[in-house]
């Protein structure tokens, strides 16, 4: 019997240290590796109506900035459409437009700075272009009436004339003759009123 009394105290021993350790104290086993496709789908940003920029990893972004002078602007595109030219627009009849928002912050010292257009490109050679929502609401209302006046019209295009004057900072609407923005965009240009040479607004990837 004592032959046979150690063995089993070493069985036992090894029973309860054990080399791989004890199951219920030990680390969790690790989880399943997370695919990286799924996870950036998961964090992609919800669809939205602005444009996607050829090259761009933010393809939602549809904010962008450029300088002329020491004048900074934005333009966002494509801009919600306000309420007073949208209503003018169907009571005239016009097809649908695009609308474009230019903020400038312009400063001190500076010129009044006005804008001709704004053109949009797209990969496969397209442009488009966005004119001062003044210039465009003036032609709607000679459209319409045979070249009399109409005092809604007259109202609108004295609301949106102007330019960015020198230390404020400005919102000049701008209007294009197109339905929607074509899915992708190359290159937006902003080109200002007295010869001044047309600068690109560069995308800002945050926005």
């Amino acid at each position: 019997m004592k032959k046979n009394a150690l063995p089993t105290t070493l069985l036992l021993l090894l029973a309860l240290s054990g080399c791989g350790g004890n199951p219920a104290t030990g680390p969790e086993p690790a989880g399943p590796t997370p695919n990286p496709a799924e996870t950036a789908s998961e964090q992609a940003a919800s669809p939205s109506d602005a444009p996607s920029v050829e090259g761009l990893a933010d393809a939602n972004s549809g904010s962008f900035a450029f300088l002329v002078d020491q004048a900074k602007g934005d333009v966002v595109l494509p801009a919600e459409a306000p309420a007073d030219v949208e209503a003018l627009r169907a009571e005239l009849g016009e097809d649908a437009v695009t609308y474009a928002l230019v903020t400038v912050q312009n400063p001190e010292g500076g010129l009044t700075l006005d804008l001709d257009t704004v053109t949009i490109s797209t990969p496969e050679g397209q442009e488009l272009e966005l004119r001062p929502a003044a210039a465009v609401i003036e032609e709607w209302g000679a459209a319409a009436n045979g070249g009399e006046a109409n005092p809604d019209v007259v109202g609108l295009v004295e609301e949106y004339s102007g330019g960015a004057l020198p230390g404020e900072t400005s919102e000049l609407l701008m209007i294009g003759l197109f339905p929607e923005l074509p899915g992708t965009l190359r290159t937006v240009m902003v080109q200002p009123s007295g010869g001044v040479e047309a600068v690109e607004a560069t995308v800002r990837p945050e926005s």
